[in-house]
């Protein structure tokens, strides 16, 4: 068929739709319309976006680590014997404030009062601070205090591109269903035309064989060519209605699921002009804004700092313990208060040491969470590696089948 027939038939199907698009008898399905009820409705969509939500909100919550916590204790205790003139008391209160900071150190700043009455135990009252520093373990050696604040981030990171990742598949299928069905509307309309010029020619040859203009043989070819047609008409309206399923599946909105009408579009079908990018430059856009690289850069991120973390447990525990005070003891309760609260009575306190914890095979289960840990990096890398081989060869390919797309539409 030439091209002055195609774009005969296409002028005729336009003006058809258009033309039901006046009487209301279509459904009118604007691009920017449809693409908001996907971004809307679409279960994938809303699942990535609540779990980035979700990381966000724990990567928010991480920084708890490092909230100072209010701590006490109110206890009184009474014991008696056998044949005791008096009952022993105990009573025993704290209260005080504990925390860690960022640079590995824990405190814990408060006052400790035990008192006993008729007991052979002495009273005391203490108030201070104690800092503990770690060195080693959970110390500021590879960012021990801090890793879980930056896997955090990492995992709301992760999920970001994921809901990116989610949007660009979407959004690929929606693009996709919504053109394979204004192919397939066109080439039905297409295909309904010829089917009836096949039809008349149909009946101009019955009408010529009763004259006997026609030959018999004749006659059946074009019964056989109108058969032919009007099966590909029919095929034409399967695929269609198959387009609309996919379509209307991926608006995922009841509101067109359960509309009857035919549905009718009018896209803009200027082509786009593009820029070809060089191979540096794609890969710097690409580093920058294509979601399954940067959902995969993400990923081996995390497994790094999750490293860092295995490495850190692996560390012996090596701590500073410093505390600082005023006290007060004595054998009478009562006189451990009053002492405590006379300055030149009550005792200051200045002590410290070092702490040590350390595994006597060199931390067996710890080193070979580390070795697993390094695998787990090195096929995230390779991922990352092939992902990026695997973009740039679609967007050449892609570049390519836009050139000839627009060549296509500058000869047809």
């Amino acid at each position: 068929m030439s091209f002055r027939a195609v774009n005969i038939i296409a002028t005729l199907a336009v003006v058809s739709t258009l033309a039901a698009e006046d009487r209301g008898d279509s459904l009118y399905l604007d691009f920017g319309t449809a693409l908001q009820a996907v971004l809307t409705n679409n279960a994938d969509v809303t699942e990535a976006k609540f779990a980035w939500l979700s990381e966000s909100e724990a990567a928010t919550g991480a920084y708890g680590k490092f909230e100072p916590r209010l701590v006490g204790r109110a206890f009184k205790e009474t014991a008696e014997r056998p044949g005791a003139l008096f009952t022993e008391t105990k009573e025993e209160y704290k209260i005080g404030v504990q925390g860690a900071l960022p640079t590995g150190t824990e405190y814990n700043v408060g006052f400790n009062q035990a008192t006993y009455t008729h007991s052979d135990y002495t009273s005391e009252l203490y108030f201070g601070g104690e800092l503990r520093q770690h060195l080693l373990k959970d110390g500021p050696l590879f960012f021990s205090a801090t890793n879980e604040l930056e896997q955090a981030r990492l995992r709301r990171e992760l999920a970001y591109q994921k809901y990116r990742d989610a949007l660009n598949d979407v959004l690929e299928k929606f693009c996709d269903a919504y053109w394979n069905y204004y192919y397939a509307d066109r080439f039905l309309a297409s295909a309904t035309e010829s089917a009836r010029v096949a039809k008349d020619i149909v009946e101009d040859a019955g009408k010529r064989l009763k004259q006997g203009l026609l030959s018999p043989l004749d006659y059946s070819k074009a019964v056989a060519e109108y058969s032919d047609r009007e099966s590909a008409r029919l095929d034409a309206l399967d695929k269609l209605r198959g387009a609309r399923l996919t379509l209307l599946l991926t608006l995922s909105s009841g509101e067109y699921i359960h509309d009857p009408r035919p549905i009718a579009m009018r896209p803009d079908l200027a082509p786009d002009s593009a820029a070809r990018l060089d191979s540096l430059t794609f890969l710097d856009s690409m580093s920058l804004m294509h979601p399954g690289y940067l959902s995969q850069g993400a990923e081996v991120m995390l497994r790094e700092s999750e490293l860092s973390a295995r490495r850190a447990d692996w560390l012996p525990t090596v701590d500073l313990v410093g505390n600082y005070g005023i006290r007060s003891r004595n054998d009478k309760a009562r006189e451990a208060v009053r002492n405590f609260k006379t300055e030149g009575k009550r005792q200051t306190v200045l002590a410290g040491g070092i702490e040590i914890n350390i595994p006597l095979f060199g931390g067996v289960a710890e080193r070979h969470r580390i070795s697993a840990q390094k695998y787990s990096v090195r096929a995230a890398r390779t991922r990352l590696m092939l992902l990026q081989a695997q973009i740039f060869e679609e967007y050449r390919i892609l570049q390519n089948r836009a050139q000839e797309i627009r060549e296509q539409w500058r000869y047809g």
